[in-house]
């Protein structure tokens, strides 16, 4: 199969699976094709099988985003998706960064011991953080535009976790320092999301009174109130979007309750600046989301929805959790048809006052952040149906974690850059952003651990690509 990232177009029988799909892109099987692949054609091919019309032009597509990454990048990644594909490697790098995270020991504390924070730095933080510096940041970004990106879902990884709820305590002297340092932070994700993306931030950073508060399900004091509408107020100001993130559960319901809150109050103008995260592993996220869509109906304003599938199976009680996974694969693109269609079906349904939504849905604005083939290609589906038939759409963005998915967020970009029929009418073009962290190495340790239990969980996903990497970086050396 010729690697149409670097080879002239070959003459001869056009076929969707070889004409400009990036060797890295295709799966492993060369006579498999990717569902998204399949179901919509590449940068500058008429494809006869999808718009029923005569192929009209033929032009070199872009580089792969593979191709572009240097040799170095390229190794890291390879070796890292060596670790995160074998649940031998796996499981006792999982237990060593436990450790980092929850040891006392000045040893293992990345600040202070220069060795282990510099190999940190040059591994696992390359490749799923965007830096600890400003200028560092804004290069990753740049990286991340210069592939076809829309920009990054920035977030500043400074974050609490509530391992024991007694040992968290309400200190209104300290709430004020660890507000403002935390505030001061998320000004600056602001600045640096301008123009490049958006901006995620976390309630439990602001420190262990903020977190006591949302344990309590208590309403926000006046500090942290404060601070969050003067992030609010200069993000609007800068054409940034907050995505508020989802947590461990035993916080998430308080974080739920002040979200909503500051969509009420900022989702006024047409579209969605603030988001909540609703994680589609819960079997109590249907029942949620009916209710927060009946609450921005009934009071008119937008509701933004980030839907995931959830991030926190480690931590949070499994009875919460659907048992299979299949269900929590039902569960999300259930919710995402019925959030694109804006019509009730059988996962979101209205109980109780949540009928409210017989009159009608309120504006939504959609983030998908799925690493799912089969979920993006169904919501692209929907979504080009309604336009092909005239109807209005709902604003409609996805998102996947920096390093990880590469070959989905390069299918997204693609599928949205192609002309079609005499009039060269552009189909619609997804917005497509990948969520990265950044912060010094010791503030992002947890997010780090997160990011290898979930591959812990996805030894599939992770096989494929590391075959994917393997595949380029045989191209690079070998030349084959």
């Amino acid at each position: 199969m010729k690697i149409w990232c670097s080879r002239a177009y070959r003459v001869g029988t056009w076929k969707l699976r070889n004409a400009n799909v990036p060797r890295y892109l295709q799966h492993s099987t060369p006579t498999k094709i990717s569902p998204l692949v399949a179901a919509k054609p590449f940068r500058g091919v008429t494809d006869e099988s999808v718009y029923g019309e005569n192929i009209t032009s033929r032009t070199k597509p872009e580089p792969c985003p593979l191709a572009l990454l240097g040799l170095r990048t390229l190794l890291r990644s390879y070796l890292i998706s060596i670790v995160s594909a074998n649940s031998r490697l796996l499981a006792p790098s999982l237990q060593f960064l436990s450790l980092l995270v929850h040891s006392p020991s000045p040893l293992l504390q990345v600040e202070r011991n220069l060795a282990l924070r510099a190999v940190l730095k040059r591994t696992l933080y390359a490749h799923f953080c965007a830096g600890q510096t400003p200028s560092e940041v804004r290069s990753t970004i740049v990286g991340l535009k210069n592939i076809g990106l829309d920009g990054a879902i920035l977030s500043y990884a400074k974050e609490l976790i509530p391992d024991n709820r007694s040992t968290i305590k309400q200190d209104s002297s300290g709430e004020e320092k660890d507000v403002k340092l935390w505030k001061e932070g998320m000004l600056e994700t602001v600045r640096l999301a301008q123009g490049n993306g958006h901006a995620a931030l976390k309630f439990s950073g602001a420190g262990p009174s903020v977190t006591r508060q949302l344990l309590d399900n208590k309403p926000p004091s006046a500090i942290i109130g404060q601070a969050t509408d003067a992030i609010c107020d200069y993000a609007i100001s800068k054409g940034v979007n907050l995505f508020f993130d989802a947590e461990q559960h035993a916080i998430q319901s308080g974080i739920d309750r002040w979200t909503l809150g500051l969509q009420r109050k900022y989702n006024r103008s047409g579209s969605a600046v603030v988001y909540g995260t609703y994680q589609a592993y819960l079997r109590s996220t249907p029942a949620k989301l009916a209710e927060h869509l009946a609450t921005a109906h009934s009071e008119g304003f937008a509701l933004g929805v980030k839907l995931v599938r959830g991030a926190y199976m480690a931590s949070d009680p499994r009875h919460l959790f659907w048992s299979k996974k299949e269900e929590t694969d039902r569960a999300f693109d259930g919710l995402a048809e019925s959030l694109i269609r804006r019509q009730r079906n059988e996962t979101l349904t209205a109980t109780g006052r949540e009928r409210g939504l017989l009159g009608g849905f309120p504006r939504i604005s959609l983030n998908l952040a799925t690493h799912n083939h089969e979920s993006v290609r169904k919501a692209l589906d929907i979504q080009q149906e309604q336009i092909h038939i005239g109807d209005e759409t709902i604003e409609l963005s996805f998102a996947q974690l920096m390093g990880m998915a590469d070959e989905l967020s390069c299918e997204l970009i693609a599928a949205g850059q192609t002309s079609h029929g005499g009039d060269k009418a552009r189909i619609h073009a997804p917005l497509v952003y990948k969520y990265v962290v950044w912060g010094t190495v010791q503030e992002c340790l947890t997010y780090l651990l997160r990011r290898a239990e979930e591959n812990r969980d996805a030894l599939v996903r992770a096989k494929q690509d590391r075959r994917a990497l393997g595949k380029q970086l045989r191209q690079r050396l070998l030349g084959r």
